[in-house]
């Protein structure tokens, strides 16, 4: 502060005015700093990636240095937050609430989708859903920005408006007893596909007529879904028959099942669609796939009950949950290899890397 202040040469009234006025400059300037909305001084010290991860254990969400893995915020978002989704801006985050550990579980569960403000790192809402309970899969509309959420009772695929958090449809499935994990949603947001672990099949429901149009039989347990760049092909794990369904669009059919010991419950595609990488809950690992030869290729070891799983959007690096051990494997896409170990809190699963 006294650097600051100007000598002044005119007298005892001259310098005294010279001292306030340099006061009064600084208790301005250092209060308006100490005002400053948290979003402004977050933004400040952006520029680096951030991981954003759901602690389905911790009821949370956890803010990481993508770079160190250390915990830079945690916010308590509600009971047991399963899948997440980003804005298209990146300025929201929303959380499942499913309220229970397991799906085969038949309690009521929860019946909310979480809102995190991405700049000041806070809740700021819930979405209720009304009857709808057991939230699960969440992705959000490649064109209008909406929500679609699967819910396990009664089965349906609901569409959210984030605006103004409600819902604007619920879409019932035909079978009760769907167990509707899942969800991936074309690209021109014509088409929804809904994997149903208790009927073991992927329904396909029209967004247009609003209403399911037919059934994919895939047999086991269907999970994790990925959409092909040309929407042509649906690739769905099938986690107690070991194996990777692909699906073909157009007709509507099963063409093969690539096997894949371990039980495949997430994918996650690379940006040019060449490989598709898997987790295996029950081997604890990460496989990569190619997609144009559909063939099994690398596997590496993560950690056990492995499930959550994303891709940076430099498409360097792989993220992958190990839930058991509270822990998080950043691995290279490059040489297949670890390259950082992040200690979480309790069972991580849902994860996605924050644009910088």
């Amino acid at each position: 502060m006294l650097s600051r202040i100007r000598i002044c040469r005119s007298g005892l009234v001259v310098a005294l005015a010279c001292i306030a006025e340099n006061l009064s400059s600084w208790a301005i300037e250092h209060s308006a700093a100490a005002a400053e909305p948290a979003p402004v001084a977050q933004a400040r010290s952006a520029g680096k990636p951030v991981l954003l991860v759901g602690h389905k254990w911790s009821d949370s969400a956890g803010f990481y240095d993508a770079a160190t893995g250390k915990l830079e915020t945690s916010v308590q978002v509600g009971r047991r937050p399963h899948e997440l989704a980003l804005s298209h801006d990146g300025r929201r985050a929303y959380f499942t609430l499913y309220g229970i550990d397991l799906y085969t579980e038949t309690v009521e569960g929860g019946r909310s989708v979480a809102v995190v403000d991405i700049p000041s790192r806070t809740k700021v809402g819930e979405i209720d859903l009304g009857k709808y309970r057991r939230p699960h899969g969440i992705e959000i509309g490649p064109k209008s920005g909406r929500l679609y959420v699967t819910c396990d009772l009664p089965a349906a695929l609901l569409v959210l408006d984030p605006e103004t958090s409600s819902v604007v449809e619920a879409i019932e499935l035909t079978n009760p007893k769907s167990l509707c994990h899942m969800v991936a949603v074309s690209h021109e947001e014509q088409v929804a596909y809904v994997a149903n672990c208790g009927t073991a099949d992927i329904a396909v429901v029209d967004l247009e007529s609003k209403r399911e149009v037919g059934r994919v039989a895939v047999g086991g347990v269907p999970m994790g879904m990925s959409l092909a760049p040309d929407g042509r092909t649906l690739w769905a794990t099938t986690r107690t028959t070991n194996g990777i369904a692909v699906i073909d669009t157009e007709s509507r059919k099963l063409t093969r099942i690539i096997e894949v010991t371990g039980q495949p419950v997430r994918t996650a595609l690379t940006r040019d669609g060449g490989k598709l990488l898997t987790t295996l809950i029950e081997s604890g690992e990460v496989a990569e796939i190619d997609t144009r030869t559909q063939t099994l290729g690398r596997r590496l070891r993560i950690g056990n009950r492995v499930e959550g799983l994303t891709i940076d959007p430099a498409g360097e690096f792989g993220f992958a949950s190990a839930q058991a051990d509270d822990t998080i494997v950043k691995f290279s896409l490059a040489d297949w290899k670890p390259v950082l170990e992040i200690r979480t809190e309790k069972r991580p699963d849902p994860l996605t890397v924050l644009r910088p």
